[in-house]
């Protein structure tokens, strides 16, 4: 299983968050929103807390650092293969 965050930004400050997740068989979309708020609504930590487990605050498309936060959010909602198959996509929506 491989996982990134698509970042795309609104009014060149606000960034919001699409999580995908490749298996053998199937790449998975979740939209989780902007980012700040999906730190502290979902996964109830505050952003800097994330980056402090990441290691990184380097999360653009493509770096270690957003592959890290990928699999820590994966960690963190606990996805896996055979679980992915009956979430719908907006499940993790902080908006």
């Amino acid at each position: 299983m491989k996982a990134e965050i698509k970042i795309s930004e609104q009014y060149g400050f606000a960034h919001f968050w699409t999580l995908a997740i490749t298996t053998k068989s199937k790449t998975y979309s979740f939209y989780l929103g902007q980012d700040v708020k999906f730190c502290k609504r979902v996964l109830r930590i505050e952003p800097q807390a994330l980056v402090t487990m990441i290691g990184t605050n380097q999360l653009q498309e493509g770096t270690e650092g957003n592959k890290r936060l990928a699999n820590v959010i994966c960690a963190l909602l606990e996805l896996t293969p055979s679980r992915l198959r009956g979430i719908p996509p907006l499940t993790f929506c902080a908006e």
